[in-house]
């Protein structure tokens, strides 16, 4: 029972910490261990930057007691000689990153001991590999196209061989750059980029811009995904206009700047007077998780307001009052709703005694 609720708490343990690690700057492969019985155990190998060849606290690396009798599952990683320095072993051995400019190989050693029940171990590991590891090689054996490794002795030790290609991260959209022409009598125009991390396939990454006529989703991922830039305006006076697309990685130094440009034109229907509040259909509309409503107070932008928002049955949702900007210019007031059920829902501005609204459909 005992060495039950410690393999748990264990376990518990390790997936904390592995969403604690993620971020550090470096790069790891998790291994799962089984005895084929009823034990298990989770050790992770890999690199940190600044990490030193002992334990390391601060990178979660943590001394474990003795082993147990023989007759208890135990698995974790012990010291590698010439290499790391773990004490009595632990759950996880990380290494400094050894080189950013060409690939490199570092050697892992593995113990363990079946327990009752069982006479050997199974080893497992995601594929493909995480990024900016190339290669895994168990006990000489190369374990491209492999997901497992299995030994039948009851207890022993096995040497892991890592190597790492631990280029720079960095990004790269198509197109690198946007340019919008606007008026108001054609529909509004938005263009799909494709964003790619380069040197680790699954970075996060978020992204940030200035510009109450430009609407970007998603603003955040990891890895490889399409962003959609929409002009969500076109009410602003006639002119050339430039923004940027930050795009920044929250964990590295990796930063990509995407230039945006519109040139807004008047078309043949005249754009609301500025001086008269107005309130513009939401962008997108449908919409899943979260819109954009456009409006503008003009000249009634001291005066007493309220934005809300209404379901079908006239029943209040939102109240985004306090998100109002008290200026005369157009400004963007993003209105989530991933918490809302599906159906049509009224925004409903109200300036100083003057009420406008607009309907939107909330899709799930």
């Amino acid at each position: 029972m005992k060495t039950t609720i410690l393999t748990l708490l264990s376990l518990l343990l390790t997936a904390a910490l592995s969403l604690q690690a993620q971020e550090f700057r470096g790069a790891e492969i998790d291994l799962f261990v089984s005895n084929g019985a009823d034990r298990s155990a989770y050790l992770v190998l890999g690199v940190r930057e600044g990490c030193t060849d002992g334990l390391d606290m601060a990178y979660e690396e943590y001394e474990l007691p003795p082993m147990p009798p023989n007759e208890i599952f135990d698995v974790r990683v012990v010291s590698t000689p010439g290499q790391s320095q773990l004490g009595l072993g632990s759950y996880r051995d990380y290494r400094d990153v050894k080189s950013t400019t060409s690939p490199f190989t570092l050697n892992y050693t593995i113990a363990w001991q079946c327990g009752v029940g069982s006479t050997g171990i199974e080893v497992t590991w995601p594929d493909p590999y995480p990024a900016r590891i190339t290669s895994m090689v168990i006990d000489g054996v190369d374990m491209n196209g492999k997901q497992s490794w299995s030994s039948s002795f009851p207890q022993g030790q096995v040497t892991v061989e890592v190597r790492f290609n631990y280029v720079p991260l960095t990004f790269s959209a198509t197109p690198a750059s946007i340019n919008f022409n606007v008026n108001n009598k054609d529909p509004l125009p938005y263009v799909d980029v494709q964003i790619v991390t380069e040197g680790d396939a699954n970075a996060a990454w978020t992204l940030q811009y200035d510009a109450p006529w430009l609407y970007v989703n998603p603003t955040s991922g990891n890895g490889a995904g399409t962003i959609r830039v929409s002009v969500i305006s076109s009410s602003e006076p006639a002119g050339n206009y430039s923004t940027t697309l930050e795009l920044r990685s929250p964990v590295y130094g990796a930063q990509l700047d995407i230039p945006v440009t519109m040139s807004m034109t008047v078309g043949i229907n005249d754009p609301p007077i500025p001086g008269e509040p107005y309130l513009h259909r939401s962008y997108p509309n449908p919409f899943t998780e979260q819109t954009v409503l456009q409006l503008q107070l003009g000249s009634a932008a001291n005066r007493p307001l309220s934005l809300r928002i209404y379901d079908a049955l006239g029943r209040q949702v939102a109240d985004l009052s306090a998100r109002v900007q008290h200026t005369g210019a157009v400004q963007a007031v993003p209105f989530h709703a991933a918490e809302l059920p599906p159906g049509t829902y009224t925004c409903r501005l109200t300036v100083d005694g003057n009420v406008f609204t607009t309907s939107m459909l909330l899709l799930k």
